[in-house]
C-alpha cells in the first residue's frame, strides 16, 4: 500500500466511525423515548386496572343488594 492508499483507508475509517457514532446516538435517543413511553403506558394501564377493580367492586355490591332484595320477596 502506498501513501494514497493509506490516506483513503484512514478517511474511510473516519467516515465509518462517524456514521456508526451517529447511528449509536440516534438509537440511544430512540431507546430513551421508547422507555419513557413504556413507563407512561404502564402507569396508565395500572391506573385503569385499579379503576376497573373499583368499578367491579361497586357492581358486585349492587348485585348483592339486588339479590338480597329479591330473596326477601320484594
Amino acid at each position: 500500500m502506498n501513501e494514497t492508499d493509506y490516506k483513503t483507508l484512514i478517511l474511510t475509517y473516519q467516515q465509518k466511525s462517524f456514521d456508526l457514532f451517529s447511528q449509536t446516538v440516534a438509537l440511544e435517543a430512540r431507546l430513551k423515548t421508547s422507555t419513557q413511553l413504556i413507563e407512561e403506558l404502564s402507569t396508565k394501564v395500572n391506573q385503569l386496572t385499579s379503576e376497573i377493580d373499583s368499578l367491579n367492586s361497586k357492581i358486585s355490591k349492587k348485585t348483592q343488594k339486588v339479590e338480597n332484595l329479591n330473596s326477601e320477596g320484594f
